[in-house]
């Protein structure tokens, strides 16, 4: 059964008690007056028509003539007390009306306050600290609104310090990210650039024994710089997905081929599957895991990648038997910028959450030490 709300119970308490009341006064009325009535009725004129002997036809127009007075007395005592009852009953009823009207009235000034504190604080719940309310009405009203307004600006105070502090945060960290990953290649670059010009100054002729392998490192590393910046811009832009109907199987042997002249990788893909996913993201979300599963083998790296049909869904699971994760360190691989790798910017595996999430699929982690990793994916089947 639903519970009564506040305001019509307060009603029904209201009208209780002032109904009750005002007819517990009616009948107080009513009982003085069927008092006065039975007493009238019961009134007699003996001892006045005793002093009359009606021994002539004086004595007897007086006993007339009394008799008379007594009745037109009496009904006008019956008509006083039929207008009374009218008059009682008709002040009651403008008592209850009057009473209703004052309390309706009294309701509605405190109702509509009420009704505009609960919406302020559902725009607060949303995160709108800006809400501000007129601060009109009673004066406890008044004084309460004053109290909400205050309490929201000092929220909309505290949260722009909060995105403040958080954006400087942001920023800090990315900065100390970014300088630690650029001075990484660099450094072999500045070493090989040195040696050459060492050899030149020392013995010209022999820079070119040196040249190619010199030419070499600076062009891997700057590759790497290359790949730094990818791998920012890539996080940065993941946002709406242009979706489209894949063949995951399809994709995937497109993906898995260039690496098979280097890498042992096993596929098993079930056939006739389709999913509605951006082929892009798909793209790199895949090679993201898969290069992941690579640098996670320490020496012959063995990768399974299965596709395979589960009730309404395409499950796509990628396995390696690398060193594996940590317990603590599982809770923790989709944050940006962690990693445990000596290289890399810790933005892969967010990169890939991140597409995931976008793409309206659930990516699944299950591993440990020393036994190797299992990401899977699982996707919406969808027909054509």
């Amino acid at each position: 059964m639903r519970k009564l709300s506040l305001r019509l119970r307060i009603f029904i308490l209201f009208f209780t008690v002032s109904v009750g009341g005002l007819v517990v006064l009616n009948n107080v009325f009513q009982d003085k007056h069927n008092n006065i009535h039975d007493a009238l009725s019961k009134m007699e004129l003996s001892s006045s028509l005793r002093e009359i002997r009606q021994a002539s036809r004086e004595d007897s127009l007086k006993a007339q003539s009394l008799m008379r007075i007594y009745s037109e007395g009496k009904a006008a005592v019956n008509i006083a007390l039929s207008e009374s009852r009218i008059m009682t009953s008709l002040v009651l009823l403008i008592i209850i009306v009057l009473s209703t009207a004052i309390f309706l009235i009294v309701i509605s000034r405190i109702n509509k306050p009420l009704k505009e504190l609960k919406n302020a604080t559902d725009q607060i719940r949303q995160g709108n600290f800006s809400v501000h309310l007129s601060e009109k009405g009673m004066p406890e009203i008044r004084e309460l609104k004053s109290s909400f307004n205050f309490m929201s600006c000092e929220l909309e105070a505290v949260q722009t310090r909060l995105l403040i502090a958080e954006k400087e945060m942001i920023w800090k960290d990315l900065s100390r990210i970014l300088a630690h990953e650029i001075k990484n290649p660099l450094t072999p670059i500045q070493l090989a650039i040195q040696r050459l010009d060492e050899r030149l100054q020392t013995d010209p002729d022999t820079v070119n024994d040196i040249l190619k392998e010199s030419l070499s490192i600076i062009a891997q590393e700057v590759e790497n710089l290359r790949l730094l910046a990818q791998d920012f811009s890539q996080y940065a832009r993941a946002n709406q997905p242009a979706l489209e109907l894949l063949d995951p199987a399809e994709a995937l042997s497109e993906i898995v081929n260039s690496y098979l002249s280097n890498y042992e990788i096993k596929l098993d893909l079930a056939e006739n599957l389709l999913i509605r996913f951006d082929k892009t993201h798909f793209y790199q979300i895949i090679t993201n895991v898969l290069q992941n599963a690579i640098d996670a083998c320490e020496e012959n790296p063995k990768i399974e990648v299965k596709l395979y049909k589960e009730r309404s869904y395409a499950v796509l699971s990628i396995i390696d038997n690398g060193k594996g994760i940590a317990e603590e360190d599982l809770k923790r691989i989709f944050e940006p910028y962690f990693s445990r790798k000596t290289k890399g910017t810790g933005l892969g595996l967010a990169l890939v959450k991140k597409l995931a999430d976008v793409n309206h699929s659930i990516i699944r982690v299950k591993s440990s030490p020393g036994e190797g990793s299992n990401f899977t994916f699982i996707i919406e089947e969808k027909s054509p």
